[in-house]
C-alpha cells in the first residue's frame, strides 16, 4: 500500500484540523461571547488556513461564527495575516491577537489557553523541541488541543507524559494531526483495511511537494531539520534507523503529478502505523521539485555529532 497525495493548497492541510473542532455537536459549540478558539501560529500559511476554516465551518454549523484568536509574538505579522484573511472572507474585527511565546513555561501559558473552546498549534517547525509545554498547559486547564507536530520524539514525549493527565482531566488532545503525519495515516489505514483479513506485510508512504506546496517556508526549514536525523523504518518487525535521503524509489502519483522520485525521511506515521495497523515493514519517503533541490538535500552533520566550534555562540 502506498499513500499518495499532493500538497497544493493550504486549505487541504487544514480540513483535518478544522474537523477536529466539529466532532463537537453544533449545539454544543460555545456562544460567540466565549473565548472561542486559539490558533497558535495563526499568522502563518497553515495557521492562517486553520483560522479561515474554523471561522467558515462554525458559521456553516449555525453557531454564528466562532471567535478566533491568533497567538504569536509579532503584532505586525498578525496585522498582515488579518489583511490576507480579509480577502478570504474573514472580517478583521472577528480576529484577536494574543501575544505569547510557545516556548514559555506551562505556568505562563495556562492563562493564555484558559477558557478556550480549543487550541490548535500550528507554530512549526517542531524539530528540536522536546517539551510539549503548550499541550501541558491545555491539559492542566481542561482545554481540547490539536497540533500538526511532525517530530516523533516530541510526539512520544507528549504521549508518555500527558496521556494519563489528559484522561484524568477528561480532555481530548490530538497530536501529529496535519496532512502528513495525520491524514496520511488515515489513508494508510483505509488501504490496509481493504486488504481484508490477510493484513498488510509492507507499507510504503510516499509524499511529493513541488517547492513549498504553497504552505510557506516552514516546510522547507522542517525538511532540512529532518535531514539532521535518521529516518525511522521497520523491517520484518524490527526497528531500523537509516541514513536520511537515501534509497531512492520512483513512485507514480497519478495524473497531474506523474512519476516522481522519493528518498527516505523521518515521519511519525511510520511508528504509529507500525503499532496501530500491525504492519511489520514500513518506510516513508519524500521528494520535491524542481529536481535539483533533491540533490542539494544532504545531511548537514551526522546525528549526535558535535557542532563545529565556530558555530557555537560566544
Amino acid at each position: 500500500a502506498t499513500s499518495r497525495h499532493r500538497l497544493r493548497r493550504p486549505s487541504a492541510h487544514i480540513m483535518l484540523l478544522a474537523a477536529t473542532l466539529f466532532f463537537i455537536p453544533a449545539a454544543a459549540l460555545p456562544p460567540p461571547t466565549s473565548a472561542g478558539a486559539l490558533v497558535v501560529g495563526g499568522s502563518g500559511r497553515v495557521g492562517g488556513s486553520t483560522v479561515r476554516w474554523l471561522y467558515e465551518l462554525s458559521r456553516r454549523h449555525g453557531s454564528g461564527g466562532l471567535p478566533v484568536a491568533i497567538g504569536g509574538q509579532s503584532a505586525a505579522t498578525f496585522a498582515a495575516a488579518q489583511r490576507r484573511l480579509l480577502q478570504k472572507g474573514v472580517p478583521a474585527a472577528e480576529l484577536q491577537f494574543v501575544p505569547m511565546d510557545v516556548e514559555a513555561s506551562v505556568d505562563a501559558l495556562r492563562p493564555v489557553v484558559r477558557g478556550r473552546a480549543i487550541v490548535v498549534h500550528t507554530a512549526g517547525p517542531f524539530q528540536g523541541r522536546r517539551d510539549p509545554t503548550l499541550l501541558a498547559a491545555c491539559v492542566a486547564e481542561g482545554v481540547p488541543y490539536v497540533d500538526v507536530c511532525d517530530e516523533w520524539p516530541l510526539a512520544q514525549q507528549a504521549k508518555a507524559s500527558l496521556h494519563q493527565p489528559a484522561i484524568d482531566q477528561k480532555t481530548t488532545a490530538v497530536t501529529a494531526a496535519g496532512i502528513w503525519p495525520g491524514a496520511s495515516a488515515l489513508m494508510a489505514a483505509e488501504a490496509v483495511s481493504r486488504l481484508g483479513s490477510g493484513g498488510c506485510e509492507k507499507l510504503d508512504l510516499s509524499f511529493f511537494t513541488a517547492g513549498t506546496g504553497n504552505a510557506g517556508p516552514t516546510i522547507v526549514s522542517a525538511t532540512f531539520l529532518l535531514l539532521c536525523q535518521d529516518a525511522l523504518t521497520y523491517s520484518g518487525g524490527r526497528e531500523v534507523q537509516k541514513e536520511p535521503w537515501t534509497e531512492r524509489v520512483e513512485v507514480d502519483f497519478g495524473p497531474g503529478v506523474g512519476v516522481r522520485a522519493g528518498w527516505l525521511l523521518d515521519n511519525p506515521d511510520v511508528p504509529t502505523c507500525h503499532v496501530a495497523l500491525r504492519v511489520p515493514s514500513i518506510a516513508s519517503r519524500f521528494g520535491t521539485a524542481p529536481m535539483p533541490w533533491n540533490y542539494r538535500a544532504r545531511r548537514p552533520t551526522p546525528p549526535h555529532a558535535p557542532a563545529p566550534a565556530a558555530a557555537c555562540p560566544a
